[in-house]
């Protein structure tokens, strides 16, 4: 059976899956239909992240850097809390389709970073955006590695994994505006599926 898309879901909180935190801290079981509606709209949306802040708040953000330029919850009534933070306005809207329609006119804009952010990153010499750890989602398929970051819309290729994870932080120098020079000192974690840890350990 096919999994749906909140069901990939990265959570992170110790012992809990999407549904168990929304369940638990996002207003319990009368709210988790709108709670799945959410997570099937955001799961697989570049630069989307599902955190638990603030002891305790589940909120889906939009951001690179730990920014939350858009963010989205639901109410204890169900519907749905969604906040522009660079037009300081919000919304509250009743179904998961006038969520799609408000991310309309915003959702490409807040995939860049900030000023306040590019003006952050670029002061002493790169120095935030070389020591942030960025996790990169790395898979294996016809001959190349895929290296992907939440926040971009495209992945890195190579056919050996140097190649994949370089690609993938000159991408991330060009969205920030750093010199592609800056790639190979970016702070990269990666996470491997099962094809590329088999194309690793045994080259097939």
């Amino acid at each position: 059976m096919d999994r749906l898309p909140y069901q990939s879901v990265r959570v992170n909180f110790t012992n809990s899956d999407y549904r168990n935190v929304c369940e638990n801290f996002g207003g319990g079981f009368e709210t988790w239909s709108a709670w799945e509606a959410l997570g099937n709209l955001l799961a697989h949306r570049p630069g989307w992240h599902f955190d638990v802040v603030n002891r305790g708040e589940p909120l889906w953000s939009l951001g690179v850097l730990g920014e939350s330029r858009l963010n989205i919850s639901v109410e204890d009534d169900g519907r749905f809390h969604c906040y522009d933070a660079g037009r300081d306005d919000d919304a509250t809207l009743d179904k998961v389709a006038d969520v799609e329609n408000w991310l309309a006119p915003r959702e490409e804009e807040a995939r860049q970073p900030s000023a306040v952010l590019l003006d952050l990153a670029r002061s002493d010499d790169w120095r935030i955006l070389k020591a942030h750890p960025f996790r990169l989602y790395v898979s294996w398929s016809d001959g190349y590695f895929a290296a992907t970051l939440p926040a971009l819309t495209e992945a890195g290729f190579g056919q050996t994994l140097d190649e994949a994870v370089n690609r993938a932080g000159e991408m991330l120098c060009h969205l920030f505006g750093a010199p592609a020079e800056l790639a190979p000192e970016l702070a990269m974690e990666l996470e491997l599926d099962t094809d590329a840890t088999q194309r690793l350990r045994f080259g097939t």
